[in-house]
């Protein structure tokens, strides 16, 4: 029966591309419609994922009128972007991931989400706050700080790195522009919140940070990069730490902006090297854990008929050790175990493992 109804969505998908194609604008070139209709033609999933969003030619079209956008915008500010020679440094740093998929302990949750406890010699720092999947009170987020003896008050900032509900605290805040540390919206003070995009939260004024903007002494934001895929477009920031001795720690939600444009924006942005990259960055080769067939098809930022294959990710890591990256780790909610291995066979020792309560220390 599921086999039937994927048929009868290929032939009417089809038909639609083929007719739309006739009379199809100069955004997207013969030989483009052509590669879209033949892997329609030979990928009945890639066909129901598609037509779950819209019409393939016109999700197509969008989807390069959004890259010339972010090419655009992209270009012009990595060329009037100005160097943060102020950003100042911490001589101590210290990050637990409070979500992640993986634990270290069994009296912990792990879920597909993120959020990470950042430890500065000023500052303590909560970027991103989970998914809650089950929406729950209190939320694996608050669960887990509970058992590592983290209070809420001991947090002086939060940062948000995009707007999707495995970073906010659930889709039902994402869809509202605004997030939730647990399944309501608690009064968390008067802590100073960044976000990508304007967002909300009660009592709160969020600073929404389109540019790159220090928020304590040695850490910044390196600005939104804005990321489109073939259903959306997004828009992700990614934090900068200088570690003194050390160099700059990169510490990333997911990575949609690339792998590539993250380092281009940082060494734009920093006469300091780059000591270490931690976090989420999207290198869903094959299906496992969370990772469903929609991560694989239209969250790659590729077309859905191009995947993702090993050698980006070892293009990705050997790009980091020749711009001289010490050190890494790579989020297993967004990332699968292959590509973990990629990571962890060029970095070696280096490597650090992303799981709840595994803090990761440099001084």
């Amino acid at each position: 029966m599921i086999k039937k109804l994927l048929s009868v969505a290929l032939l009417a998908l089809f038909t639609i591309a083929e007719s739309v194609s006739q009379d199809i604008s100069t955004l997207l070139t013969p030989e483009e419609i052509k590669a879209m209709n033949t892997a329609l033609e030979e990928d009945s999933f890639l066909v129901s994922i598609i037509s779950w969003f819209g019409e393939p030619v016109e999700l197509y079209e969008q989807y390069k009128l959004n890259l010339k956008k972010a090419d655009s915008i992209w270009t012009h500010d990595q060329k009037t972007l100005a160097k943060m020679d102020d950003i100042g440094y911490t001589e101590h740093f210290e990050m637990i991931p409070l979500i992640e998929w993986f634990t270290n302990d069994e009296s912990l949750t792990g879920e597909p989400g993120v959020s990470y406890l950042i430890k500065t010699d000023e500052a303590t720092i909560l970027f991103d706050v989970g998914l809650n999947a089950k929406n729950e009170h209190p939320s694996p987020l608050l669960r887990n700080m509970d058992k590592l003896g983290i209070k809420l008050e001991e947090i002086d900032i939060i940062v948000i790195s995009h707007n999707h509900g495995d970073h906010v605290g659930g889709g039902q805040w994402a869809r509202k522009n605004t997030f939730s540390l647990t399944n309501h919206q608690p009064d968390i003070g008067q802590k100073k919140v960044f976000t990508p995009v304007e967002m909300t939260y009660p009592g709160l004024n969020p600073i929404h940070t389109p540019k790159p903007v220090k928020i304590a002494n040695g850490v910044a934001t390196i600005g939104v990069i804005n990321c489109p895929v073939f259903i959306t477009d997004i828009e992700e920031q990614a934090l900068a730490v200088n570690v003194k001795d050390k160099g700059l720690v990169i510490i990333s939600g997911c990575g949609h902006q690339t792998m590539e444009k993250i380092l281009q924006r940082t060494e734009i942005l920093f006469d300091e090297p780059i000591y270490a990259v931690l976090g989420g960055f999207h290198y869903p080769l094959e299906e496992m854990r969370n990772i469903t067939p929609m991560y694989k098809y239209v969250i790659t930022g590729k077309l859905p008929w191009e995947r993702l294959t090993r050698e980006d990710v070892e293009n990705n890591v050997n790009l980091m050790k020749s711009m001289g990256v010490k050190m890494a780790g790579l989020s297993g909610h967004d990332s699968c175990d292959k590509s973990i291995s990629v990571f962890k066979e060029v970095f070696r020792d280096s490597y650090v493992d992303m799981m709840v309560g595994h803090k990761i220390v440099l001084r």
